[in-house]
């Protein structure tokens, strides 16, 4: 038994539930201002970070989804004004994701005030505690991202 009186596998995934809907809660509640959502900011931080188009099979990939969700996604995406759909030049057939002006705009607005919050809320951590967990995250996500795809 653990502190909380939990096994110790159990109080890991209560763990990591309770941090994950605490941080899923506050974003959702910060990019509403922006009139976006999770998984939209997520496909709009894939793109910049990127710098280029991208294929919707991609970004299916990167987020751990069908690629039938994130063309419905994306869709929105595209009627809001936050992406576009271009044709591949190499290949006219693929259909590639790139943003638009007001997405890029949205973007750096939204991880402008991200790095504030998450400062905020990551504070409570020593410097060394934050590398710790950002090390044991990736340890975690590259040993099991493997079972989704």
């Amino acid at each position: 038994m653990t502190t909380h009186g939990l096994p110790a596998d159990r109080e890991e995934w209560a763990g990591l539930y309770a941090a994950f809907a605490i941080l899923r809660k506050d974003t959702e509640r910060a990019l509403s201002a922006w009139q976006v959502t999770v998984p939209q900011a997520a496909v709009l931080a894939l793109l910049a970070e990127a710098s280029r188009p991208l294929p919707i099979t991609k970004l299916a990939r990167l987020l751990l989804q069908e690629s039938p969700s994130i063309t419905s996604l994306v869709d929105r995406m595209c009627a809001s004004g936050l992406v576009k759909r271009t044709k591949d030049p190499n290949d006219r057939r693929l259909v590639l994701i790139q943003l638009t002006a007001k997405g890029r705009h949205v973007h750096d607005e939204v991880r402008a005030h991200a790095t504030a919050v998450s400062d905020e809320m990551f504070g409570v951590l020593t410097d060394d505690e934050r590398a710790t967990l950002r090390h044991l995250l990736q340890k975690f996500g590259r040993a099991n991202v493997k079972r989704l795809r």
